[in-house]
Order: C-alpha cells, then structure tokens, then sequence
C-alpha cells in the first residue's frame, strides 16, 4: 500500500482588490479547512467555512500549529500580502515548514502596484523593508545611497510598519541633512479608500498616515560624486587634521572593503575615510567615531554634501563608543595615543571572522604600540611605510614638499 502524503499548504499572496484572484486559488482557499492569516487579510474571506486562525506573535509559534494542522491531513491555506517570497512571509515559513510540502502562489507586490500608479519604472530602484527587521536602518541608509550615486535610479521603495511611518522616515532624513527628496505615500492601495499623495519632506514630517501604507522617495539632487583619493580641500576640516590623499588611497586598498561590510573609523576626524569608503559600501556601513564636537560637525557636514548616507557619526571617545557599535568586519584606527594598545585590544574582541584592523601612526612610539599590540591580540601583523611628496610652483618650476612619514600597521585575523 503506498504511503499517504500529506497535502501541501499553499502560501497564497493576495492583495485587496480581490479580481486579481485567478479562480483556481479562489477554490484553493474556500476549500481550505484552516485558513491562517491576519485580521485584515481574514476579513477579505467572510465565506470561508474552514476553521480560521488568526496571526500572532511570535511568528514561530504560530507558524509550528499551522504545520501540526497540516501535519494531520488538514488542507492549510496561508494568506500573505503581495509576493510572499519578497520581503513576505515565506522566508520564515520554510524554515518551519518543509519547502517540498509548501507551495508558493504570488500577486502582484506593493512596489509594483505603486510604481504603475506612478507610470514609472522601478527596474533599478532601490527596495528596503524596515518591517520589523532588526537591521532595517543600516539597509535604509545604503539604499539611500544607492539610490542617489552610481547607476541608481533616484528611487527608494520603503515598505514601513507602525515604528517607521512616513512621518518618522521625513524625520530622520532631515535629521541627516538630507532634504532633497520628494516623498510619496501610498496609503490603502488597491481599497476603496486609496490614496496616492506626494509631499515634500518638510510636509510629510507634519502629517499623520493610514497605518496601511508604503513611501516612494525620489531624489531631486543628487550629491557630489565620491572617488577614492579625493583632494583634501573637498572636505570640510579642521587646520588640516585630515588623513591626507595619498595615504587615504593606500588605506582603503589595504582595507580591503567588501560591498557588504561594516566598518569602524575610530579617530574619524573631518571623516574623510568614512566618505570615500561609502563608495565601497553600496550595502554597507561606516561608524565615524570622533570625540571632539567640532569635528563631528564636520563629518556631518561632509556626510550630507557627499550624500554618504551609511556613515554613521557618533560624537564619543573611542573606548566608549565600541561597545555600542555593531561588530566589525574592518577598523581602521586614525589617532589613539597612548590608548592604542587598549583600542587594538577592544577592536579585536568585536571583530568578525575573517576581520582585519589597519591602524595609522607618524611617531616612531606609535608604531612600537600599534606593532606590539597587533601582535598580541593574535592577528597576523604587517607594516607599509610610505614617504610622499606634493609639487609645489618655485618660479617657473615645480619643488616636491614631502609630507610626513606615515606607517600603515595592519592585523588580519586568521
């Protein structure tokens, strides 16, 4: 006698306007004996003579009595807003559920539903979700930038929650000096009570939403182009407390920098490095840490002119702030003094596998700390010494200036 199988559950993507049905997944789910979704999805389905049960947290829970339902031969039908496999549910179903016993049934998302609303194409534009998702500022940011630089369309699609509103969102770019983006909030799409209202940020910041909404930003103006090596005079800094062109080149190429990464620039001052690594971090993000208020201004200044949205600042001492940030992928350590060899050693307690630190001195003591110190916090040492010269005019000629002699001390964990 063959074995019985179970039936599969269907994950089925709906969105209000319910003709986008085909007839067969209509069936699918009037048939259902349990039909799991939340409220609102529920009272699309009044019919339904299944047994209903409702969505709760922790999604995990819930998601392990569906599987028990449907363990026993029930018919389980999962309703879900949109694709379920693009910022849905699916996800975290099939790590509950075996792929094999579930099938997937999208509609159109609401990304898609917008940007036809708007005539536009949304073929390279930028999506985040900050539903709920636990990195979802980091993923902002660099979507932000993303958008913005490069080849990015100017567009961010942003699927909020009842934490990231519209309002909220208008807030934290201006906070970030980042005024120049339009704003449109859809709200209620595919009901009868849609609308589609486009604001500046100054505007939406002073409004109230319908929880049920997603936010489209367009960029009005884009930034200035970051490149590696930019002169130092683009920067906004302090009497020349700037880690110069020449060596900001030779350092972000030792440092390695992944798409992905996080970085930690400790002793940031004008934050120089943390603007040209944004460039290499189109999904990632740079902590320009700087105690002095002054220059924390400036690496504010520089971020928003640059557009380098995933460089964070925070204005503390550098053995304070570590604790709080996330772990690293690089560091690169700008200043330190005496405090180095305790900086390296923190430094390298928070980073990730694979993780390297690159720490930059001029005195010959700086270098015995920083040597010493990647030694002993098991990393894999090596030095770059480099001595540059910048021409300058001498009557009809030119003379070389050397500028002072750095050392580039690098640890890479093994």
């Amino acid at each position: 006698m063959a074995e019985k199988t179970n039936p599969k559950l269907h994950l089925i993507g709906v969105v209000p306007n319910l003709e986008w049905l085909p007839p067969a997944v209509t069936t699918l789910i009037e048939e259902a004996d349990v039909l799991g979704a939340s409220d609102r999805l529920l009272t699309l389905f009044p019919k339904v003579k299944g047994d209903k049960l409702r969505m709760s947290l922790p999604l995990e829970g819930w998601l392990k009595e569906l599987k028990t339902l449907q363990s026993k031969g029930k018919k389980v039908v999962v309703l879900t807003s949109g694709d379920p496999n693009y910022y849905g549910l699916a996800q975290k179903l099939l790590t509950v559920i075996e792929p094999e016993l579930v099938t997937v049934i999208p509609s159109p998302t609401v990304v898609q539903q917008a940007f036809a609303r708007l005539n536009i194409s949304w073929e390279r534009t930028a999506v985040v979700s900050l539903h709920g998702r636990r990195k979802s500022q980091a993923d902002f940011w660099s979507a932000l930038f993303r958008a913005s630089h490069h080849s990015g369309s100017g567009f961010v699609a942003i699927y909020t929650d009842q934490d990231n509103t519209p309002t909220v969102i208008a807030k934290r770019l201006l906070g970030r000096g980042q005024q120049h983006w339009r704003m449109t909030v859809f709200e209620d799409l595919g009901t009868p009570d849609e609308r589609v209202s486009t604001w500046t940020l100054f505007e939406a910041k002073m409004r109230k939403f319908s929880p049920l909404n997603m936010v489209v930003l367009e960029c009005l103006k884009w930034p200035a182009h970051i490149s590696i090596g930019m002169p130092d005079n683009d920067f906004v800094h302090e009497a020349g407390l700037i880690t110069k062109r020449e060596i900001r080149v030779v350092a972000l190429g030792l440092l390695d920098l992944r798409p992905y990464h996080t970085l930690w620039d400790l002793g940031a001052g004008s934050g120089s490095v943390s603007i040209e690594a944004a460039s290499l971090l189109p999904y990632g993000s740079a902590w320009a840490v700087e105690r002095s208020p002054l220059r924390s201004e400036h690496i504010v200044a520089n971020r928003a002119f640059f557009g380098a949205t995933q460089v964070e600042v925070i204005e503390d001492d550098c053995l304070a702030a570590m604790p709080h940030l996330p772990p690293p992928d690089r560091v690169f350590i700008g200043g330190g003094g005496g405090q180095l060899p305790e900086i390296i050693k923190m430094a390298r307690a928070r980073l990730r596998p694979k993780g390297l630190i690159l720490t930059s001195v001029i005195s010959l003591a700086s270098l015995a700390l920083a040597t010493k110190a990647i030694t002993e916090a098991g990393l894999e040492l090596s030095v770059t010494q480099l001595q540059a010269a910048r021409s300058e005019p001498l009557s009809d000629s030119l003379i070389l200036k050397p500028l002072n002699q750095v050392w580039l001390v690098r640890g890479d964990a093994q």
